[in-house]
């Protein structure tokens, strides 16, 4: 029996961990399920359909074609090739194929573009996964610190609770005044209000977690913690924003190429079979079947074609110097992509340093808060000191331990931010 509760305490104990969500839990969940990421798995799928039909306009074309006249009338005899007034049901078919030897180079520079434009696509979709991970990690982190809040105030709560029921047995006993027990009565009431107030703002830290995350608003509430495993996340050799500008910048200029291939003569190849088939109506004629039809009248082709553009209205020239501007804006634009991250690198890196620099203040302050808390409380039990000062040094201490933690949670979000920039993984 002993041995039964240990094995369903283990598994219970089990449950309860794997039912708790780490920081890598949340930014995996965000990857499979947040509405932004799935939408731009869907425009890397489109993008790879572009390259697929980039690719099908060098491939030969094939085509079957069927027709049937039936002639009243007057007509040619098909027969003896004269005019005369029979019935005739004529029907053909025919096989074409058509494929483009050269048009310079127009469809390969197309089908490189197309390519390039494919592994845009995965880039632009990693850079905004990336900022989905941000803001996922800093919903997260806002949960602890709400939590942490909630945790703080109800120590509070606890406490000033404790110290109103000391101060009401002092008024028992003559030592404290009833001004005393109002003034701790209203100090309970606010903590009972801050209490509340910051039970709502961890409630709705938790939606904004869950939307980021783009799970249900409803179900099981998250049991979040800040333990996470220590397995590399791996590295990018290069922003995935700045290797988006890269390719952007290959894909004009594969488009600049085709816009100066349409200068270029184009020559193409076809060949087909065809056959026909007739049959007299109401003549005493028997028509041969259709084998004999397809073997005597088949008819076979191969022709090549040469076109050479000599005035297309200026759309062609007008074509190169839009594509020319296009890669003139690309190549800015991955200057400017370049500038921004080098910025966004140096100011991550002050971020990180400052809030370390300020959690360390916040720290001493701390300290120095706790201490002259102490002093307080107890000049108070001893009747030196009022309800109004305890309150005041309460506020001081609860104020500098809110900041401390968020100057923690700060540091830790800046430090990840700053891996982020020098090419650290979000998602482990």
């Amino acid at each position: 029996m002993k041995r039964t509760i240990v094995i369903v305490s283990l598994l219970l104990a089990a449950l309860a961990a794997s039912a708790q969500m780490s920081l890598n839990d949340c930014l995996v969940y965000a990857r499979d399920h947040a509405h932004r990421n799935i939408i731009n798995r869907h425009e890397v799928e489109k993008a790879r359909m572009d390259k697929r039909l980039a690719a099908a306009d060098m491939m030969p074309y094939v085509s079957f074609s069927s027709s049937g006249t039936m002639s009243f009338g007057r007509n040619i005899d098909p027969e003896t090739n004269t005019y005369d007034n029979k019935k005739t049901l004529s029907t053909g078919f025919g096989l074409q194929m058509s494929l483009p030897v050269f048009d310079g180079l127009v469809n390969v520079n197309n089908l490189k573009a197309a390519r390039v434009a494919h592994l845009r696509q995965v880039k632009a979709a990693q850079a905004e996964e990336d900022q989905v991970s941000l803001a996922v990690i800093r919903a997260f982190y806002n949960v602890s610190y709400c939590k942490a809040m909630v945790g703080q105030m109800e120590r509070q709560l606890e406490r000033d609770s404790t110290d109103l029921r000391a101060t009401e047995r002092g008024e028992e006993l003559g030592t404290k005044s009833g001004a005393d027990v109002a003034e701790m009565r209203a100090l309970v009431a606010a903590d009972e209000y801050e209490l509340s107030n910051q039970r709502n703002l961890l409630a709705k830290a938790y939606l904004t977690l869950r939307g980021e995350m783009g799970m249900e608003m409803t179900g099981e509430p998250l049991e979040l913690t800040e333990a996470d495993d220590c397995l590399p996340a791996g590295f990018e050799a290069v922003h995935p924003r700045i290797a988006e500008a890269e390719m952007a910048l290959k894909e004009s200029e594969y488009g600049l190429r085709a816009a100066k291939g349409a200068f270029s003569p184009r020559v193409s190849l076809s060949a087909g079979v065809s056959t026909s088939y007739y049959k007299m109506i109401g003549a005493d004629i028997v028509a041969p079947d259709f084998g004999s039809q397809w073997r005597d009248n088949m008819g076979q082709y191969v022709g090549f074609s040469v076109s050479i553009p000599i005035f297309t209205g200026l759309s062609n020239i007008n074509r190169v110097k839009r594509a020319r501007i296009e890669v003139m804006e690309s190549r800015t634009r991955l200057d400017q992509t370049r500038y921004e991250i080098e910025k966004e690198t140096a100011e991550a890196a002050l971020d990180l340093k400052a809030a370390t620099d300020e959690h360390e203040a916040a720290e001493k302050r701390l300290a120095a808060e706790e201490l002259a808390f102490k002093a307080m409380r107890r000049k108070f039990e001893l009747g030196s000191a009022s309800a109004i000062e305890l309150y005041a040094s309460s506020a001081k201490l609860a104020t500098a331990r809110a900041n401390l933690e968020g100057k923690r949670i700060q540091k830790i979000i800046s430090a990840i931010i700053l891996g982020y920039y020098h090419g650290e993984k979000l998602i482990r």
